[in-house]
């Protein structure tokens, strides 16, 4: 795997941290990482949202500044969507060295019970993360920008609202103007990372130029993040994640397509899709 993100092996001065469910945290963990929950959260982008992600990002850059140690590397079950999202806002909040460990789990190294979990109080006050933005800007900009959709195919035409447990009643939809790219097309059938010469072959099937101002969003800004951290590498030169993402959108009076309430009898009152890469074939 090619890509600079990933760090394949682990070194005695990492600083360590564990993004897969508190369960599997707590039965066995790397010796030293830590467990932060908030990770998994949807965060609006509204300024008490931003409170609440940024306090416990600055928790974590202030624990790893403190420990002295050289790098930060992130894992989950295999370089998945918290892993990536954690690196992604480490990157903003100034961290260079965050890395993913470009394994699945279990992986060598000595194992002990979690008990490293931090709960990182909310900011009293908020700064902007690097590479993140808000709905505001979403507003002042949607017609100016290149939107990818990091959900899957039945989230972005309308048919769910989001892939894990969705709710009855729930808005479905997309932001106008967004082309999908689901998330689990950047892996291969063997669930690693495809490689970047492929990534960017896939690329050049959409209607994109890597300099103008590209925003991705998902559900709740987590898959969004790997597909950011892919982009940079392939050249994209202004690459940003829509905080909020669909989890906030959907409750505003913006511009939405593809609009339809989940577990109504009603259809979806789907636009054309607007897909690229592997997916344009397809449509």
């Amino acid at each position: 795997m090619n890509w600079n993100f990933l760090k394949t092996e682990i070194e005695p001065g990492d600083f360590l941290i564990d993004c897969r469910s508190q369960s599997a945290y707590e039965e066995e963990t790397l010796e030293g990482a830590y467990y932060y929950p908030f990770i998994k959260k949807a965060f609006g982008s509204d300024p008490e949202s931003q409170k609440k992600l940024y306090g416990p990002m600055a928790s974590v850059v202030q624990e790893f500044q403190k420990s002295k140690k050289t790098r930060i590397i992130v894992f989950d079950e295999g370089m998945g969507m918290f892993s990536t999202r954690m690196v992604y806002l480490l990157r903003g909040m100034g961290i260079k060295d965050a890395y993913v460990l470009g394994q699945k789990w279990p992986v060598e190294g000595k194992k002990a019970k979690g008990d490293l979990k931090m709960e990182p109080p909310v900011a009293d006050k908020a700064k902007p993360i690097e590479g993140v933005v808000d709905k505001a800007f979403m507003e002042r900009n949607l017609t100016k920008l290149q939107i990818f959709d990091a959900r899957t195919m039945d989230e972005y035409e309308g048919r769910l609202p989001r892939l894990t447990a969705p709710e009855e009643g729930t808005l479905c939809g997309r932001l106008p103007g967004a082309f999908l790219w689901d998330w689990r097309n950047l892996y291969d059938g063997e669930a690693n990372l495809i490689e970047r010469s492929i990534f960017k072959k896939r690329l050049n099937g959409f209607p994109f130029m890597p300099e103008r101002p590209t925003v991705i969003y998902d559900y709740n800004g987590a898959r969004s993040c790997l597909l950011a951290l892919m982009l940079r590498e392939a050249g994209y030169i202004d690459v940003t994640t829509y905080q909020g993402s669909w989890f906030e959108w959907r409750k505003s009076n913006l511009p939405k397509q593809a609009v339809a309430v989940f577990g109504a009898k009603q259809g979806a009152q789907a636009a054309a899709p607007r897909v690229g890469g592997v997916d344009r074939k397809k449509v």
